[in-house]
């Protein structure tokens, strides 16, 4: 059986990094299979506090990347986001005893560790699970998710989070990570999702309508992949967050999930 799912995603190191001479903080992977499709983002803290949040991030997205599509099978109308909250309470498990391993491996000045050592690897996540019809979402810190209908509307199925004040973000660091953590299950049949995308507040700093750009992007997605195919969209995503990382100045990054049986427009459709 063919997957009903795709995904694709892309990245850009923003113009305030190169210029200071940081690396790449945000991380990124999809996942493809026949039973289902993931894409995570993180966004590793920029402060010089958290100075290992590139290696947080890269830890983060592979970390649940692995268990989205383990708890795929799992994940239904009633139990889903008992599902979700289940992989949250396990990435946060296991993203701790990665880093902790990483940090024994690469130790670092007491002073340094006895602020916390966690710390220097903070970072948020976002990611989402596809199944056949439902879609699994996550989140801890900021950036966002959005799910996208064939005709272009676009929702945001997640709560907000209380603790996000546009200069602090919660974080996979914190005390408690758990209590930062948000899940939602959209039904994508009853919701007619043609498509989903997670994305790293570094593409959203640069969006000159701070309220609506969300809903332009799903719209211009959507309409992009009917007209020009997923290749299309894939091969030019790169560019795309260019300007954003460049006008922003934060890493960019942008990961979709995408319909395989979204149906493409002819050139007698109305737009």
């Amino acid at each position: 059986m063919s997957p009903r799912w795709t995904a694709l995603s892309g990245t850009h190191i923003g113009s305030v990094h190169v210029r200071e001479d940081l690396p790449l903080q945000d991380a990124h992977e999809v996942r493809v299979d026949e039973h289902s499709a993931v894409a995570v983002v993180a966004d590793g803290h920029g402060h010089h506090v958290h100075f290992r949040s590139d290696v947080g991030a890269r830890l983060a997205v592979r970390i649940a990347a692995d268990l989205l599509a383990d708890a795929a099978p799992h994940l239904t109308a009633v139990r889903g986001e008992e599902v979700l909250a289940g992989v949250g309470a396990a990435l946060v498990e296991r993203w701790t005893a990665e880093v902790l391993e990483h940090l024994r491996d690469h130790p670092v000045e007491p002073a340094v560790a006895a602020r916390g050592a966690l710390l220097p690897y903070g970072t948020t996540i976002v990611a989402m699970v596809a199944t056949d019809d439902l879609l699994g979402v996550l989140q801890v810190g900021d950036g966002d998710a959005v799910v996208v209908g064939a005709d272009g509307r676009a929702a945001r199925p997640l709560p907000e989070d209380p603790a996000l004040d546009g200069t602090r973000t919660t974080s996979l660091c914190q005390e408690d990570p758990l209590d930062a953590l948000r899940v939602a299950v959209v039904d994508t049949g009853a919701d007619d999702v043609a498509l989903a995308y997670v994305c790293t507040d570094g593409f959203s700093a640069a969006r000159v309508d701070p309220d609506g750009w969300w809903q332009q992007t799903g719209a211009e997605l959507v309409a992009f992949t009917r007209e020009h195919g997923v290749a299309w969209v894939a091969e030019r995503l790169p560019g795309w967050l260019e300007e954003p990382a460049r006008i922003g100045g934060d890493d960019t990054t942008l990961a979709l999930l995408v319909r395989t049986d979204l149906p493409r427009w002819s050139s007698s459709d109305e737009r």
